[in-house]
Parts: C-alpha cells; sequence; structure tokens
C-alpha cells in the first residue's frame, strides 16, 4: 500500500490561499508602510476569492470617518475619486463591520430591503456581494476591508478563513505602523 502524499496541484484553491497568505505574511514582516501592504494583501487575495474589487478603509484620526487607503480594481470611471472617498462608521456594510467588530455579509444586495439605499450604487459599480472586515486588534477597530462581488452567493469556512487571517495581518500592519511613527517621534 503506497502512503505516499499525492502531489499538490499548483491550480489548487487550497494552495493559492496558502500562497497567498505567505506573500502578504511576508510583506507584512518586510514592509515600510502600511498602504503597501494593503494593496499588496488585496491585489492576491481578491482573486482567489473571486472578488471584482476591494477597499481598505482606515478610521481617520478621533473622526466617524474611515478614509480609503488602498482599493483593488475599482471601475476605472471611479479612480479618480478614490481619495476622496470616506465611510461612515455605522452605516453600510463596512461601516458596520468596523463599528460592530465583527464580519458582515451580504450575499445579495438586491434580495436585503434594509440596504435598498446600496442597490443603486451596486448596479452602478456592478456588484451584487459584500464582505465586510473589521480590523481589529486587541485594544481597537483600526478600519475595515471590504470585498465586492459581481455575482450573488455566500463563501464557505475556508474562504472565511482566509479573509480573517488577511484583515487579521492587516490590522497587525496599521498597528505596528503606528507604533513606529510613535517610536520616531
Amino acid at each position: 500500500m503506497d502512503v505516499r502524499p499525492a502531489p499538490i496541484d499548483g491550480g489548487d484553491a487550497a494552495v493559492r490561499e496558502l500562497k497567498a497568505v505567505r506573500e502578504i505574511i511576508h510583506a507584512f514582516l518586510t514592509a515600510d508602510h502600511p498602504e503597501e501592504v494593503f494593496q499588496f494583501a488585496l491585489d492576491r487575495v481578491s482573486p482567489v476569492l473571486g472578488a471584482t474589487f476591494a477597499s481598505v478603509y482606515l478610521i481617520d484620526g478621533a473622526s466617524e470617518l474611515m478614509r480609503l487607503v488602498a482599493a483593488h480594481n475599482w471601475p476605472e470611471r471611479y479612480r479618480p475619486w478614490l481619495g476622496e472617498m470616506r465611510v461612515r462608521l455605522g452605516f453600510g456594510p463596512s461601516g458596520e463591520a468596523a463599528s460592530e467588530r465583527r464580519a458582515i455579509q451580504v450575499p445579495d444586495i438586491f434580495a436585503d430591503p434594509r440596504l435598498e439605499d446600496w442597490q443603486e450604487v451596486a448596479e452602478e459599480l456592478g456588484f451584487r456581494a459584500i464582505v465586510a472586515l473589521p480590523l481589529q486588534t486587541r485594544a481597537r477597530v483600526l478600519g475595515a476591508v471590504t470585498f465586492y462581488f459581481a455575482d450573488a452567493g455566500g463563501f464557505g469556512g475556508e474562504q472565511r478563513g482566509l479573509l480573517r487571517i488577511v484583515a487579521d495581518q492587516m490590522a497587525a500592519t496599521a498597528e505596528k505602523a503606528e507604533l513606529i511613527d510613535e517610536l520616531r517621534r
């Protein structure tokens, strides 16, 4: 009886997820600026998840607003305004994820009457489902990471696990940057 493990296929989803996590952790350890890690993570994870586009928002000082600090694959016509983008804590999936310290999953925006205000935006931008996760440390919430999907649907446990790892690494990156800034001052 042959008990050797089967060779790992490079196209296997689990292998792609592990590679993405490994690359993100390496970026976390070597990057000087958190925005670089956020962008790198979005660019690696979004295709693995099948996300059409994605965003990272950080709480802007003591305000109730989060500012966009990284974006993956946003529609071209909106890119000039991305630097102006703000999300209010507690409003919309990203704002709720940050204020409630929990993942917000919307499998179909058009099937949820509570998100009627978002339906026009979703139609215009071309997304149907959203997953938003808080970027949090033990002490506080730093912002949110949000993935937007063209098709309706939910996530399995493995994909949720990957999202949690990515969100945790992004939060650790933001916290690390704040500590470095404090030491420099």
